[in-house]
């Protein structure tokens, strides 16, 4: 009766101290942070091999992490806020690599809501 239960009770230890998938992604993950004075209503992100919408983010949050097949340093982004849409618009990926597989954020920081201008940067988390 021991040996029976000894061995169940290492197999469910074996079974607990599994890696966890998410600390190490398969792909590239990506999530959006506001670095704007406003609140997004709505956020775009197409990576020219993927679209994900990211849904409302308030002043200084950041989003979950959605999987893409692919993406660069920078994407086309769509914002919605105040009713107004901000574009960020790539002319092209020419001479840009790929990101390698990982977990990145995509910092977003709305400068000119008047003109429409918005910034985008990249960090690797």
């Amino acid at each position: 009766m021991k040996n029976p239960l000894l061995f169940l009770s290492l197999m469910l230890s074996c079974v607990a101290c599994q890696k966890d998938d998410d600390a190490s992604p398969k792909g590239v993950t990506i999530r959006v942070r506001n670095a704007s004075p406003y609140a997004f209503e709505s956020v775009l992100v197409n990576t020219n091999d993927g679209e994900q919408t990211y849904g409302a983010l308030a002043m200084g949050q950041s989003t979950t992490y959605k999987s893409f097949t692919s993406a660069y340093r920078y994407a086309y982004v769509k914002v919605v806020t105040n009713g107004q849409t901000v574009e960020w618009q790539p002319i092209d990926y020419v001479g840009e690599k790929k990101l390698e597989d990982g977990k990145y954020t995509y910092v977003l920081n709305i400068e000119d809501l008047a003109n429409r201008r918005i910034s985008l940067q990249l960090e690797k988390n």
